[in-house]
């Protein structure tokens, strides 16, 4: 489900000083009462009547709810995937992920466990939890409850379940993406199939497999489904794509041991530690010295092209890289170019690669941005400034203000102030920002682009992007198929795992269940119809 992990990038977080969010009127607490009666289909949330196909039924005492109809009560936007074989539910409510281990009678929130009352089980094909495990799931997941919120009725046969939630209480509802239409059959260039245990996209038309009847036998094939290169079961550990048409080969050790072209020849020994992919022909290596590590670039023919003579060092991006001059890599980045000249005074306690004709850059008065003549475009000023995309970035200011900005510096809109409690969170691959108020166990979220705060559907739909289609799961048939950044349903929900699409295809994986409770994992490969 979660394709990504946001990097924390400040947080003032004062846990217990403060009554439920104590100066912040927008946030509201409001309570929920649900009603399950024991013996029948009828499971109601403040009084509305809950789909449910199956009877709730009590077993040791405990009341056995159904785990899809609490909760999508509870979550409307809740996804659950269930593993037939394994007997398995891993179940995300916003931020957070539940997994249910039937077999281990195990309950886990992110990643802490849950002590279990009773036993989980599956019966008419559905997952059954006891109801009195709910209190300690839901608080973990930033709902109130406690002790004294699940009481039974044992005369009427009816259990009463009060839960608080908190929520953004605004002038009015934010837009929600909907997810629209049945989507067309995909267009395969490997269709799933049992050959394969694993299929990597790696960019540049080429994939890397591993075979399921030969254990360890791996393969690289290009877009046009050729198989380029065969590694027999045993000659190697791992592969892994470099560019340049360049993959690096493991033989079992901590680094790699040599560099092969597509069709597996060797090229040349890798005399390094480490070994970062091609960037503008040039390639970051490391070796480890006697107080830490020095860096240095080779070319597509492993010659040491700049000296093994940086403290730290970055990839080449518009013709120079960041480096650190510094011998234990902190502080003093600039700029060299491909020859190894430096080209930008290293000055700066860190420093990015260009983007947008810009680099990021930390100085001791805060954050911005310098072109390539070293000229502090957006001077470094901000507590926290994004990279640049499309001509804009988020840049937070040292009174906790969030703006967008503009190449030359200048504010284009106002998104929020930071109160002290909130956390703010940025993943540059989604452009999208997150803030986190904590209350409760952990917190309630709020979500922003670069035009203003936006629904968690719609976040949780742009935060999946890739090459313009996001991976949706169809909660009626329990399948993965992709739509576009309008919600509409490009390619049909067909697949029980769906990855991001790269350089015009993507990896999907469907479970076909046995008559003996195992399945059948079949992989392949989809093509992106937007990418003509």
């Amino acid at each position: 489900m979660k394709k990504g992990i946001c990097i924390l990038l400040s947080s003032a977080l004062l846990m217990g000083t403060v009554p439920v969010y104590g100066d912040m009127a927008e946030v509201e607490q409001v309570t929920h009462t649900y009603r399950a009666e024991v013996g029948t289909k009828n499971f109601y949330k403040d009084d509305v009547l809950q789909t449910l196909d199956t009877e709730i039924y009590l077993k040791d005492g405990y009341v056995m709810l159904p785990v899809r109809t609490f909760f999508t009560a509870v979550d409307e936007n809740a996804q659950i995937i269930w593993d037939r074989e394994k007997q398995l539910a891993t179940v995300w409510m916003g931020e957070y992920r539940i997994l249910l281990d039937v077999p281990k009678n195990k309950i886990q929130v992110e990643y802490g466990n849950v002590n279990v009352s009773g036993k989980l089980e599956v019966k008419d094909g559905r997952l059954f939890v006891p109801l009195r495990n709910w209190q300690e799931i839901l608080t973990r997941c930033n709902y109130e409850m406690d002790e004294d919120s699940i009481v039974w009725d044992s005369e009427k046969g009816e259990a009463i379940v009060k839960v608080g939630e908190y929520v953004i209480n605004r002038e009015q509802e934010l837009a929600k993406t909907e997810i629209t239409g049945e989507g067309q059959k995909p267009v395969y260039l490997v269709e799933p199939t049992e050959e394969y245990d694993s299929i990597q996209n790696v960019g540049d038309g080429y994939f890397i497999v591993e075979k399921r009847d030969n254990v360890g036998e791996l393969e690289i094939f290009d877009s046009t489904g050729k198989v380029l290169a065969t590694f027999a079961p045993g000659t190697i550990s791992r592969i892994g794509y470099l560019g340049e048409d360049r993959f690096y080969i493991y033989k079992g050790k901590e680094q790699p041991q040599y560099v092969v072209d597509a069709n597996g020849n060797q090229l040349f020994s890798v005399p390094y530690d480490s070994l970062r992919g091609y960037n503008e022909g040039l390639a970051l290596v490391r070796e480890k010295t006697e107080n830490g590590y020095r860096y240095g670039y080779i070319d597509t023919e492993g010659n040491l092209q700049i000296p093994m003579q940086y403290g730290s060092a970055r990839s080449f991006s518009e013709g120079v890289a960041p480096v650190s001059m510094s011998e234990s890599g902190m502080g003093q980045y600039g700029f060299i170019d491909t020859k190894g000249n430096v080209v930008i005074e290293p000055k700066y306690r860190s420093a990015d690669p260009f983007r947008e004709g810009l680099a990021h850059v930390q100085a001791i008065s805060g954050e911005g941005f310098i072109n390539h003549q070293g000229e502090e475009v957006v001077p470094p000023q901000y507590g926290f400034v994004s990279d640049f995309q499309n001509g804009t970035a988020f840049a937070v200011t040292k009174d906790r203000q969030i703006i967008v900005i503009d190449k030359n510096g200048e504010e284009v809109r106002k998104l929020l102030e930071l109160p002290k409690e909130t956390s703010y969170f940025y993943t540059p691959s989604w452009d999208l920002l997150e803030v986190e108020y904590p209350l409760g166990y952990q917190g309630i979220y709020r979500y922003y682009d670069k035009n203003g705060e936006i629904s968690r559907e719609t976040y949780e739909l742009q935060s999946r992007l890739s090459e313009g289609l996001s991976d949706v799961l169809d909660k009626e048939t329990g399948k993965y198929g992709y739509a576009d950044e309008t919600g509409n349903m490009v390619i049909s929900p067909l697949f029980d795992e769906a990855e991001r699409f790269s350089n015009g295809y993507a990896v999907v994986k469907q479970m076909i269940p046995n008559e003996n409770g195992t399945r059948t994992v079949k992989v392949g490969v989809i093509k992106n119809p937007l990418m003509r």
